[in-house]
């Protein structure tokens, strides 16, 4: 009996609490006791609402913020100097230093010289071995020869021919003749003077499909390389 009595005791004071929810109209919940007694909870349903609306407002505008920048010019001009001649960095031409010097040839190419080089010049018939990094005139990244990740070489520079016998496009030609060992230019060449003519034929052509491709869509439009001439051959 006794017994009993203790389990009937646990019984009476541990009965489970049940919870019973209102119309969706009114959120609040009701607590009622073993005994029957109902104790309403408090759970504003304009209040959490305000809540949930203020949190959605936040983050929409910080969606909206990232966006904004997400959009935001990622190149400097053309005009920038670069820090070190050894920064190949990709994709932003953006630095600080003095202002670029342009040097505007007869034939159109305009280009800047961010280092100088040590040796013979290279000439019309010589093999040039140059890294480059092409780009459209936008500062979108297309290709390039260093190591830079996704979208780069392997490391191992271009070797193409120089002058008429060559098949370099005539901007890409115009621009190495004359370099030195060594030196650095940044160059914006125009279609007349890049792929227009020919896109699929005309050197250095990207390895990839996707990188061509760009290539030929873009043909028509201005192109910015930057080349270190690392040495020439003679044939």
């Amino acid at each position: 009996v006794r017994m009993f009595a203790s389990t009937s005791h646990v019984h009476a004071t541990c009965a489970p609490v049940v919870v019973r929810r209102t119309p969706r109209s009114r959120r609040d919940a009701v607590v009622v006791d073993a005994r029957g007694a109902r104790e309403p909870v408090a759970a504003s349903t304009s209040t959490s609402t305000s809540r949930r609306r203020d949190l959605l407002l936040a983050s929409s505008t910080a969606l909206a913020t990232l966006a904004v920048s997400a959009t935001a010019p990622l190149v400097a001009p053309l005009g920038a100097r670069a820090q070190d001649a050894g920064d190949w960095s990709s994709p932003g031409l953006a630095s600080t230093g003095p202002p670029a010097q342009y040097i505007k040839t007869p034939s159109g190419l305009v280009f800047e010289r961010i280092n100088d080089g040590e040796g013979e010049p290279a000439r019309a018939g010589d093999i040039a071995v140059f890294d480059y990094v092409m780009r459209r005139a936008n500062g979108y990244f297309i290709y390039g020869t260093i190591d830079c990740g996704v979208g780069c070489g392997n490391g191992d520079p271009a070797e193409y021919m120089l002058g008429p016998s060559g098949n370099l496009i005539p901007g890409l030609d115009e621009l190495l003749t004359g370099m030195k060992p060594g030196e650095k230019k940044r160059a914006l060449i125009k279609p007349e003077l890049g792929y227009q003519s020919n896109p699929k034929g005309l050197d250095p052509q990207p390895p990839e499909f996707g990188q061509r491709r760009q290539v030929e869509v873009h043909s028509g439009e201005p192109m910015i390389f930057e080349v270190k001439l690392v040495k020439t051959r003679r044939r």
